[in-house]
C-alpha cells in the first residue's frame, strides 16, 4: 500500500468522523511520505477534531512553511492557537489567512472571536456577519440578548431548578459575565477552552474540611455572549442556562463528568 493510499482511507476515515482511524492513517502515510501535505491535513484535522490542538500546532506549523498561503492551515492554526488562550498569535495567523482570502468563513469566525476576546464586541459582531453571509450553514450568527433580559432568563432558570439543587444555591454566588477572563482559564493545565459555557470556582463539597481557612463565597460564572453563540432562541437560551447552571452546581456538589452525564446535566 503506498503512502498515497493511506492518505485515501485517512480522508475516508476523516469523512465518516473515525477521527482516531485518520490520525493512524495519516501517521502511516507520513511514515511513507514524510513530506506529504495531503497527509498532514488530514492529521492536524484528525487532531483538532479530537481536541488535542497543541499537538495539531506543530503539523501546522510545518503546513504552512510549505505552503505559505493556505489558508485552511493558517485559519486552523489560528483556531488552536486560540482554543490555547494563546489570542495574540492566534490573531495574527487569522490575519495572515484573511491578507490571503477575506471571504474565507473560517478565518472571519475565529477572527470574531479573537477581538472579543480583547472586548471588541462591536468588531467581533462585524466578523460573525461577515462570517455568515458567507456561509450561513457553518457559521451562525450568534442572537444577542440584552443584559437584563438575560439576567431575568439566568433568575428564571435558577426559580426552575429541582428544589433538591436550589436550596445549595445559598452557598453560591451565580454571576453573568460576557466572556471568560484570560486569567481564568490559564489558571488550569491545559488552558480551559475560551468558549466554555460557565465555570465553578470554589471547593467541592465533599473536599471540604472544619480545618480550611476563610476563602470567599463559592461562585459559578455563566458565560453570557458564548451561550449567545450557540441558542438561536430564548427558549434554547434558557434551556442552556439551566442546564449550564445545573453542571456547574454539580461541580460545587463533587460530581465528575460522568455523574453529571448521568443525571443530564452534561
Amino acid at each position: 500500500m503506498t503512502a498515497a493510499d493511506l492518505v485515501r482511507k485517512s480522508q475516508d476515515a476523516y469523512d465518516r468522523e473515525d477521527y482516531e482511524e485518520a490520525e493512524a492513517l495519516a501517521r502511516r502515510a507520513l511514515m511513507m511520505d514524510p513530506l506529504s501535505i495531503d497527509a498532514k491535513q488530514v492529521l492536524s484535522g484528525a487532531l483538532i477534531e479530537q481536541s488535542r490542538y497543541d499537538e495539531a500546532v506543530p503539523w501546522l506549523q510545518e503546513l504552512i512553511t510549505q505552503a505559505p498561503d493556505d489558508v485552511i492551515s493558517l485559519s486552523d492554526l489560528g483556531l488552536c492557537l486560540f482554543e490555547m488562550c494563546l489570542f495574540d498569535e492566534a490573531e495574527e495567523m487569522l490575519r495572515r489567512a484573511l491578507e490571503v482570502d477575506a471571504n474565507d468563513p473560517y478565518a472571519n469566525y475565529w477572527m470574531a472571536l479573537c477581538v472579543e476576546q480583547r472586548g471588541h464586541l462591536d468588531l467581533a459582531d462585524e466578523y460573525f456577519a461577515r462570517a455568515n453571509e458567507i456561509d450561513p450553514n457553518a457559521c451562525a450568527k450568534p442572537s444577542r440578548v440584552r443584559r437584563e433580559d438575560f439576567d431575568k432568563v439566568v433568575q428564571q432558570a435558577l426559580r426552575e431548578l429541582p428544589e433538591a439543587i436550589r436550596r445549595h444555591l445559598a452557598n453560591v454566588s451565580v454571576i453573568v459575565d460576557e466572556l471568560p477572563r484570560r486569567e481564568d482559564l490559564t489558571e488550569f493545565e491545559p488552558p480551559l477552552e475560551p468558549s466554555l459555557l460557565g465555570l465553578y470556582v470554589g471547593v467541592p463539597l465533599p473536599d471540604r474540611s472544619l480545618a480550611d481557612p476563610p476563602r470567599l463565597p463559592d461562585r459559578i460564572y455563566i458565560y453570557k455572549r458564548n451561550l449567545e453563540r450557540i441558542c438561536p432562541d430564548r427558549e434554547t437560551l434558557l434551556e442552556q442556562i439551566r442546564i449550564t447552571v445545573l453542571h456547574e452546581i454539580g461541580h460545587y456538589l463533587g460530581w465528575d463528568e460522568d455523574d453529571l452525564a448521568e443525571r443530564g446535566y452534561a
